[in-house]
């Protein structure tokens, strides 16, 4: 799409000066060709603007149809459990809270795996900087540990996070979704703990967060 509309930018201007040189009467030759030539590419580039945005539109029905269908699917398979939860951490002058653990058996894609694995621990984090600083944080990152392992780093796809920046005496909330390769049932999971970094201001040596075992009852 990108190159089509360059190219077009380009046929342009290559026929606005044809169009300019033709006023020279000792360069109306190259004018024409420059014209001719300019002509061309631009019904080049419109076709491969228009056919461009037919192949996007094919790709995005592709998607489309590919989520009615796991929506669909997954109505019948697996199922999911919340877990109301009350963590809170104020250490380091950052607070953490964990108000929400969701423990599901529906199949999910992970992009991490680079394909569909049968479930997932999806958690509600809230993180408030009372710092002086802007504190950037990466619990996205993270490293959950359940009764089934660990999972290095969430799945940046099927998680909803506001940002990595947070300004001082501001909030970042969302959700962090870890897909699970090894979960058969929704007592798999008994426990979590979830540890990440953060950073303040222009400091290298990470404040670590280390949630514990929080248990899920």
């Amino acid at each position: 799409m990108v190159t089509w509309i360059l190219i077009a930018t380009i046929a342009f201007i290559v026929f606005l000066g044809g169009l300019i040189t033709l006023f020279f009467q000792s360069k109306r030759k190259i004018g024409a060709i420059l014209v001719t030539i300019g002509m061309l590419l631009l019904v080049v580039s419109i076709i491969g603007v228009f056919s461009s945005f037919g192949k996007l539109q094919a790709v995005n029905n592709e998607m489309i149809h590919y989520s009615a269908q796991k929506q669909a699917s997954n109505k019948d398979s697996g199922e999911t459990k919340s877990y109301q939860v009350a963590y809170e951490n104020d250490a380091d002058q950052l607070t953490k809270k964990i108000t929400q653990i969701d423990v599901s058996t529906q199949p999910v894609y992970s992009t991490l795996d680079g394909k569909e694995v049968p479930g997932s621990v999806t958690i509600h984090l809230e993180i408030t900087n009372h710092t002086k600083q802007t504190v950037t944080t990466y619990p996205g990152q993270g490293q959950l540990t359940t009764d089934l392992g660990t999972v290095n780093g969430g799945d940046a796809v099927l998680s909803n996070f506001d940002s990595s920046k947070v300004e001082p005496e501001k909030t970042i909330s969302g959700t962090l979704v870890f897909p699970l390769k090894k979960i058969k049932s929704i007592d798999d999971i008994s426990k979590v703990s979830l540890s990440w970094l953060s950073y303040e201001g222009d400091e290298t040596e990470p404040i670590t967060t280390d949630t514990g075992q929080i248990t899920l009852k």
